[in-house]
């Protein structure tokens, strides 16, 4: 008998231990995605230092600084998109988990 209720416990946990599972993963890629962006970020402002020290007119500093915020803004918007695909890869996996745990006949 305890063994059975044990299955049974077990069994009607699972799909909670699957959307932890999904949603630690989630978090893991948006974690690493995020520490890639801020890396990138750094490395372009290190490197937006060195060409600032070389600069000689106004214009030359003007146009540094336009292409550093555009390649600022293209790694933001990069990450943008890839947080939101992790995001919705998430939402599919929990979405399927949940029709199955309400459709158990389905699986």
């Amino acid at each position: 008998m305890f063994q059975n209720l044990d299955q049974m416990m077990q069994g009607s946990l699972a799909p909670y231990k699957k959307m932890i599972e999904v949603q630690t993963e989630m978090l893991e890629r948006l974690s690493q995605q995020q520490i890639e962006c801020t890396q990138a970020c750094m490395q372009a402002t290190i490197q937006q230092a060195m060409e600032l020290q070389k600069v000689t007119d106004p214009q030359e500093l003007t146009q540094l600084q336009l292409e550093y915020t555009k390649k600022l803004e293209e790694m933001v918007n990069h990450a943008s998109q890839q947080n939101m695909k992790s995001l919705q890869q998430a939402q599919q996996a929990i979405q399927e988990l949940t029709l199955k745990a309400m459709n158990p006949s389905n699986q």
